[in-house]
């Protein structure tokens, strides 16, 4: 009895067996294709990792060439795209000169073909950002014996930036309106800008302007110390008239390129430079009559003043004023590595402190009025200002936030808010930048102090018969690079 029940029971086995069989198979299918579909997915995005940051590192190159920045990042992707080529492509002898190359058709998938499977698109969407989009055709080995597609497309994209732009002065007024508008501009006679430091062909700094740039009535007016290597003129869309003033004898001095004067420049965007946040504490402004006071880092709803004669220490760290500026009188400094330990009332900075600040101004209007200068930034003839920048806020010294608005609110020419003020006789020795990528800022010549380092603004109007130091300093730059995305 037991026998034939036995028997009756032996089929099954098989049956479990074929099951299992089909499981396991299926389960070898799954490690096998989704393992290689893994792998090739994390290639992918490495290979358009490092093309994407090979492609921005040469965004800032002077003069730009699309065709360097695309040829850069082809070459890197070549390497790590086992079996590509670029035999064939718009890329085969070197790539053209445009932003964007390879743009998907209506498969969605980038129409540069390099070969075993490999789709891209390179582009450049902005004057700070590269991307490079990258497919692959991945075979699948197993998949298909159970009915399913013998491959899957596979996608992955990279966009890196690169900011740093390699000019002492960037003046970025674009405006149809004001096409050929002199962003760069002297007033006073014999005023003159004289830009030093950065030299070398792979750090030349000079002046850069989306339009015209103007000299003013001194011989020279702009001038590049020491001469020959330190900079040149570049112009987007240079006036006839500003042309012939700045190619007039003796006018500029010093450039590294002596002829032609501007040099033709490409239309840069307008950036956006990330705004370090301020600690969450709360002052109602302050003001210091007298003596020598010490400011902590945080939100001034009120302005910073600081009278002739008096001295204010800034602590490290991100002052934001967001209303009625700052009124600068008598001296505003940051702590010098000689105080260390500095000790006030205020706190205590330790030997080997970043001793870098960054002061952040909120621009606004007067209602009814059209030039945005509410709250200015101004430094009177008595005043002397000392700043240090730190690479934890983008080596930034002053940041004149962008307005809300502003190109509909402050409307008088060529728009752009009127924030920065510095007067005659003021005495500045700002190592960092002047960021106000929306703001027409006026400097005035001194006699002393180091001046200031890298300016990004609407436009510059020098004042006054005396002599702007800009002391470039490549180091210095707000550092923006890398992987965004």
């Amino acid at each position: 009895m037991q026998a034939a029940w036995l028997r009756k029971q032996s089929g099954q086995a098989v049956v479990l067996v074929a099951i299992a069989a089909l499981v396991l198979t299926a389960i070898l299918a799954l490690a096998l294709d989704g393992g290689g579909i893994y792998l090739d997915k994390r290639q992918l995005q490495n290979a358009a990792d490092s093309a994407a940051l090979a492609g921005a590192e040469l965004l800032m190159a002077v003069p730009s060439s699309y065709t360097n920045i695309h040829n850069q990042a082809m070459l890197n992707l070549l390497q790590n795209l086992p079996g590509s080529s670029k035999a064939g492509t718009v890329c085969s002898a070197s790539c053209p000169n445009l932003k964007t190359i390879g743009l998907p058709g209506m498969s969605g998938i980038g129409s540069i073909n390099l070969s075993a499977g490999y789709f891209v698109e390179l582009t450049a969407p902005t004057s700070y950002s590269y991307q490079v989009s990258v497919w692959h055709t991945h075979p699948v080995a197993v998949a298909p014996i159970h009915g399913f597609q013998s491959t899957i497309t596979l996608a992955a994209r990279a966009t890196a930036q690169n900011a740093n732009l390699p000019y002492a002065v960037v003046l970025l007024q674009d405006k149809p309106a004001y096409a050929q508008w002199s962003n760069f501009s002297i007033n006073g006679s014999p005023g003159s800008i004289t830009m030093q430091g950065g030299g070398g062909a792979g750090n030349r700094g000079g002046m850069f302007s989306n339009a015209s740039i103007a000299p003013g009535n001194g011989t020279p007016s702009i001038i590049f110390s020491p001469g020959n290597n330190q900079g040149d003129l570049w112009a987007v869309n240079e006036s006839a008239a500003d042309r012939t003033a700045l190619n007039g004898a003796g006018v500029v001095q010093g450039q590294h390129t002596p002829s032609p004067i501007p040099l033709a420049g490409t239309h840069l965007d307008f950036p956006s430079y990330p705004e370090p946040v301020p600690p969450a504490v709360s002052y109602a402004g302050k003001t210091v009559v007298s003596g020598t006071d010490c400011l902590s880092p945080g939100q001034y709803t009120n302005a910073i003043k600081v009278q002739n004669g008096a001295e204010a220490v800034m602590l490290p760290g991100v002052y934001q004023i967001e209303a009625n500026g700052a009124d600068i009188q008598g001296t505003l400094r940051t702590v010098r590595p000689s105080e260390l330990p500095y000790v006030t009332a205020c706190g205590t900075v330790p030997v080997g402190a970043d001793l870098g600040v960054i002061i952040e101004i909120t621009p606004a209007n007067n209602s009814g009025t059209t030039t945005c200068n509410k709250h200015i930034f101004s430094a009177a003839s008595t005043s002397t200002i000392e700043l240090t920048p730190s690479p934890q806020y983008f080596n930034i010294s002053i940041y004149i936030e962008t307005m809300p608005n502003w190109q509909t609110t402050c409307t008088s020419a060529p728009l752009g808010t009127n924030v920065l003020k510095f007067s005659g006789g003021s005495c500045y020795s700002i190592l960092g930048a002047l960021y106000g990528p929306a703001d027409n800022m006026t400097l005035t010549g001194s006699a002393c102090g180091s001046g200031v380092g890298q300016i990004v603004a609407w436009t510059l109007t020098v004042n006054g018969n005396g002599n702007v130091n800009e002391t470039f300093d490549p180091s210095k730059l707000p550092y923006m690079k890398g992987l965004t995305q």
